[in-house]
């Protein structure tokens, strides 16, 4: 299990390295432009993959009781807080696409009852 937990954490900081590849390379691209765009999208999925690698890092530590895995969960909530806070109005391919998804996922689970179409009395006069 140790094995399995220091090859997790190498992966885990080859992902942290290219993504700060990444966001540097964006800092560098020109406002508005095609390669900004898809730069802050990998940015982002990248960014998500490491938040997501420190919550398993931690709740598997928590399993096989090592003793920094409360702090891996804390930096995981921590990072996913700063994610959120300061990339929301990032020129990538997510921006706006919560609301979208969101509405999406509410419309395939309202339930719809339908009302039978109630024929008017026939007039008698």
């Amino acid at each position: 299990m140790v094995v399995l937990s220091y090859v997790f954490s190498m992966v885990l900081f080859a992902v942290i390295l290219l993504e700060t590849i990444v966001s540097m390379r964006a800092r560098q691209a020109v406002l508005g432009s095609r390669e900004r765009y898809v730069l802050l999208t990998q940015r982002r999925i990248l960014s998500w993959t490491v938040n997501v690698g420190f919550a398993i890092q931690g709740v598997i530590g928590l399993v096989t009781g090592q003793s920094l895995a409360t702090l891996s969960l804390a930096f995981a909530v921590y990072l996913s807080w700063v994610e959120v806070k300061n990339h929301s109005d990032d020129d990538d391919w997510f921006n706006g696409r919560m609301k979208k998804i969101g509405r999406g996922l509410k419309k395939a689970f309202t339930v719809r009852v339908r009302v039978p179409a109630v024929a008017p009395a026939p007039a008698f006069g």
